[in-house]
């Protein structure tokens, strides 16, 4: 999959504003604002994302921080960190992975929806059963 892309944003870059890709994209450098693409953007180890991101796929080795809408794969690799409410129809978050946020998949909102196996992740879990065995007693 990483293979394919075509443009880099390279770790000496620094980009505010918005900017669209239709070609698989690494974002290495600082970028601030909105980011779309139509197809997959790679955020590096050194990369920092601080906007709202709309990808089909989102693959995070760096850190982003902001919305990530519409996506139909998103990727946190270890190392990766993602701030931020997700939107997707999956959700990898690999071991030494952190992700703080919500998820929402087909409709539904959760603190953490998804295939959800790291160490961040895992040590949230009690509060995350007991916050879905308190939903299910109010449905």
């Amino acid at each position: 999959m990483w293979e394919d892309v075509r443009i880099s944003l390279g770790s000496d870059a620094e980009a505010n504003g918005r900017l669209s890709f239709v070609s698989p994209t690494r974002i290495e450098g600082k970028l601030k604002g909105e980011v779309r693409s139509s197809d997959l953007i790679v955020v590096g180890p050194q990369g920092v994302v601080h906007a709202t991101v709309r990808a089909d796929k989102l693959v995070v080795m760096g850190e982003v921080r902001g919305e990530v809408l519409g996506a139909s794969r998103i990727e946190i690799c270890p190392g990766g960190r993602l701030f931020g409410d997700v939107e997707t129809q999956s959700l990898i978050v690999n071991e030494g992975a952190t992700f703080e946020g919500r998820s929402r998949m087909g409709g539904q909102a959760s603190a953490a929806a998804g295939v959800v196996t790291a160490a961040s992740a895992t040590r949230d879990a009690p509060r995350e059963a007991e916050a879905r065995r308190e939903e299910q007693r109010r449905q």
